[in-house]
């Protein structure tokens, strides 16, 4: 009995070993594998979180080191009644009816330089001399014209007399007389190019053959102001295309603006004005609206309008760039309500739109498009896109916009 049990554990064994061995193996593939995949976790990058400007349409999020550099202030949107006045901007100019550009009538030769940048000219005063071939040619056609009218006419008076007595013919009188016409003719001409030269009356009858200086002839101001450019020198050759100098009255000037289409309404010619430059802080410039454009600016959207300020002491200068304010006397105060408005600043400009940036919590700012209406007081009016529970950024705004459109061209996420 005991050797069949024996050799039957002896002819298992084989088959048993292998099942032990998996078995074994079996126990101890759970924890190679949790080790396995612990590994795994720990060498997993981890997923970038991403803005949440980059996953929202018109929101931007500015990273903390910005925040750093840049303050930004909020203001709640509130409604305010605002007074018909219009606040823009713009740019001193010359009055174009009181500026001159003076210019020789002949080429010639600069002699003497009388007047220099700066100098207060009298109208009709001397500003340089120039000596011209052509002008002493031309005086000279007028002694001769002058001399030959004076001939013709003593022998016109003559062959007259002799006709009254019978002595001469009709036909000789009348040819005398033909003659006198024509050389008073000549006479007239030579006048004429004379006073077209700048020549007056009373210098044409101190001409003679023995006088000295002829050809000199005297450049002057059409207008009195100020010498504002000069381009001549002594011994240059100028001739009737060259500016020699540019004389302008400053005790009136114009200011240039553009307004914007939504604010014509509020624009009308001789509405009162009032402009402030940064080189006079707190002095106020008054003048009244002289002219409206009638064409729209296709890319701005913009009217140009010009503005006539009284400038007595010459403080304003052409350049200066001015802050202008219209007030609207057209406009009914009866009709006025209180309006949705905002701080100027806080409204950008972006291409053909106005925008605001409404703050979202977090570092986060909601773009709102929005249709603006006057501006008075520092304030801007707001017909559409903001309800008047908002805030908006009234400082720091345009470093949103700019991380905004940056965002929006794929420059990169504001985070």
């Amino acid at each position: 009995m005991t050797c069949p049990t024996y050799a039957v554990r002896r002819a298992t064994l084989p088959l048993l070993l292998p099942i032990l061995f998996l078995a074994a193996c079996s126990d101890h593939s759970p924890d190679h594998r949790d080790g396995h995949e612990d590994h795994r976790e720990e060498s997993r990058s981890p997923e970038p979180a991403g803005p949440e400007g980059s996953r929202e349409a018109g929101v931007v999020q500015l990273r903390p080191e910005m925040l750093e550099r840049v303050t930004i202030r909020t203001a709640a949107v509130s409604l305010r009644l605002l007074p018909a006045e219009l606040l823009t901007t713009g740019k001193v100019d010359f009055e174009q009816d009181r500026l001159a550009h003076v210019t020789p009538r002949i080429p010639g030769r600069v002699e003497t330089v009388q007047a220099d940048l700066g100098d207060k000219i009298q109208k009709g005063q001397v500003l340089a001399i120039i000596d011209s071939i052509e002008l002493g040619q031309a005086e000279s056609d007028y002694l001769q014209a002058k001399a030959h009218e004076e001939l013709s006419r003593q022998n016109f008076e003559r062959e007259e007399g002799l006709f009254a007595e019978r002595i001469a013919s009709e036909k000789e009188m009348l040819v005398a007389k033909a003659a006198h016409l024509e050389a008073v003719a000549r006479l007239r001409h030579s006048e004429q190019t004379l006073q077209l030269y700048g020549l007056t009356s009373e210098q044409m009858q101190t001409l003679s053959y023995d006088g000295g200086g002829t050809s000199l002839l005297p450049v002057r101001s059409p207008l009195a102001g100020r010498v504002v450019e000069k381009h001549v020198t002594v011994g240059e050759l100028v001739a009737p295309e060259r500016n020699m100098f540019t004389i302008a009255d400053l005790g009136h000037v114009w200011i240039w603006i553009d307004v914007y289409e939504q604010d014509l309404r509020n624009v009308h010619l001789e509405d009162d004005v009032s402009v402030g430059v940064d080189a006079y802080p707190g002095t106020l410039f008054v003048g009244q609206v002289s002219y409206l454009s009638d064409q729209v600016d296709a890319a701005t959207r913009t009217v140009r309008a010009r503005i006539d300020v009284d400038n007595p002491e010459h403080k304003l200068r052409p350049g200066m760039f001015a802050r202008v304010t219209l007030s609207d006397p057209h406009f009914e105060s009866a009709d006025l309500e209180p309006s949705l408005v905002v701080p100027a600043s806080a409204v950008q400009r972006d291409g053909a739109e106005f925008v605001v940036f409404v703050p979202l919590g977090s570092n986060r700012f909601a773009r709102h498009e929005v249709t603006v209406g006057r501006s008075a007081g520092g304030f801007v009016e707001i017909l559409s896109g903001l309800d008047p529970t908002d805030e908006v950024v009234v400082e720091g705004a345009f470093l949103v916009r700019s991380e905004a459109s940056k965002a929006a061209m794929g420059g990169g996420h504001s985070h």
